[in-house]
């Protein structure tokens, strides 16, 4: 299986460096995973997900086809939009405030 992971960072202008610091290995594990030589754990591939803003079958290069993205609202496709056009470190606060907002709507 080859994994995206070279493709998107590299269309996000992240250096290997960069991205496996936010992954949080070394730049030897990115280098082997791009090359293919080894394979990122589940939880491994969620975070290289949530540092390049994507999804994980984006990551593992699956066919989306069959998640319904029509069926977001204009609001919620902006969100989503303005989210994948963030730096990762953005990323993580829209990510947090949208739960903290979930979780406080959820109260009234």
């Amino acid at each position: 299986m080859e994994l995206a992971i070279k493709e998107i960072r590299k269309k996000l202008h992240l250096s290997q460096s960069e991205f496996a610091e936010s992954v949080g290995v070394s730049m030897r594990t990115v280098g082997s995973w791009e090359r293919g030589e080894s394979f990122p754990n589940a939880e491994q591939i969620w975070n290289c997900a949530l540092a390049l803003g994507c999804s994980p079958n984006e990551i593992l290069s699956w066919d989306e086809s069959d998640c319904n993205q029509e069926s977001l609202s204009d609001d919620e496709r902006e969100v989503v939009d303005n989210y994948r056009d963030s730096s990762p470190q953005w990323q993580k606060n829209i990510a947090m405030t949208a739960k903290a907002a979930a979780s406080e709507s959820k109260r009234d």
